[in-house]
């Protein structure tokens, strides 16, 4: 596992809406670096510095995360709707990419984002807000209770989330590991979005494992490892009112039902439940709020992260 970090990544523009960007790990000759090559695109984040996160209000604003799944984030809904994340000409993005290769020989590959977008902010398009809703809690702060030996259990979070701003719920896009089998918003305790996996679609999210006896022998031939390549998003969600309804999200995994990840020391890897919102909102209004946004603490998300540190949500 190797983690790489910028803190001023290069962003395809500034003073623009970015309309939609897809994810990708491939090889320097383009082709895809994928789990059936033992390359895994294990984490990718992306954070603006200058802006101050709606769940966590004094981290930088998380705008998406991705894992080995590749999920795209597209917020025009295929070209049916004028909605963009604004991009200002000041603001700094902050890339993290945590990358895996479990061939014995090192592998060169890259990441690679394709971007859309449109420049400026035009009339009649809306500005969409990403929100983080997360099992761990708002600041990544809260236990789930599952432990090491769960193998079928549902991650709920504690606490929800109530947005300081109205607007429409256009895009969900979840971000799960192996073994899941559904992931569940709830507003206001009604279920409003269900993401399901899906596993071993193409090729690439198909890896091997050798047969093993309990003495741990091989014994020849391999069983397929089905792993998720793809998860359903739920779009037009719901108008939300500002200061109204509490959104909840639940996180179902089983192991039995689908072989878990494990990580580059051989252990299970932690299990995550994010579901990242986005809220559309009128140019006008929401460029005023964003003009008021003071800049996100790095550093107190890091050391959270890194468990250095209790979260400390500011006033």
């Amino acid at each position: 596992m190797k983690s790489y970090h910028d803190y001023n990544a290069m962003m395809p523009c500034h003073d623009c809406l970015i309309t939609a960007y897809d994810t990708d790990l491939q090889f320097i000759d383009g082709k895809p670096a994928n789990a059936n090559k033992n390359m895994w695109l294990h984490h990718t984040g992306l954070m603006n510095l200058n802006r101050t996160d709606l769940a966590c209000t004094h981290w930088p604003e998380r705008i998406g995360v991705n894992g080995n799944e590749r999920s795209p984030f597209d917020y025009t809904l295929n070209g049916t709707r004028k909605a963009g994340y604004y991009l200002r000409q000041q603001d700094e993005v902050f890339l993290a990419v945590d990358v895996m290769n479990s061939n014995v020989n090192a592998t060169k590959a890259q990441l690679v984002i394709e971007w859309e977008y449109v420049p400026g902010t035009p009339e009649g398009f809306d500005i969409v807000f990403p929100v983080w809703l997360d099992v761990l809690g708002k600041c990544l702060n809260e236990s789930t209770g599952v432990g090491a030996a769960d193998e079928v259990f549902t991650a709920m979070s504690k606490t929800g989330w109530t947005s300081p701003y109205s607007g429409d719920l256009i895009l969900m896009v979840p971000h799960v590991h192996d073994g899941s089998t559904s992931q569940r918003v709830y507003l206001d305790g009604k279920l409003v979005c269900e993401s399901k996996p899906a596993y071993g679609e193409t090729a690439e999210f198909v890896t091997h494992a050798e047969k093993k006896d309990g003495h741990g022998h091989e014994h020849g031939g391999d069983e397929h490892i089905l792993h998720i390549s793809s998860m359903s998003q739920c779009v037009n969600v719901a108008k939300v009112e500002a200061g109204k309804g509490v959104f909840t999200i639940a996180s179902q995994y089983d192991m039995h039902e689908h072989t878990a990840m494990k990580d580059h020391h051989g252990e299970l890897e932690p299990i995550m439940g994010i579901q990242f919102l986005h809220l559309a909102r009128p140019r006008d209004e929401a460029l005023k709020d964003i003009a008021a946004m003071k800049n996100g603490n790095l550093q107190a998300f890091q050391n959270q992260v890194r468990g250095l540190e209790p979260p400390a949500e500011t006033p």
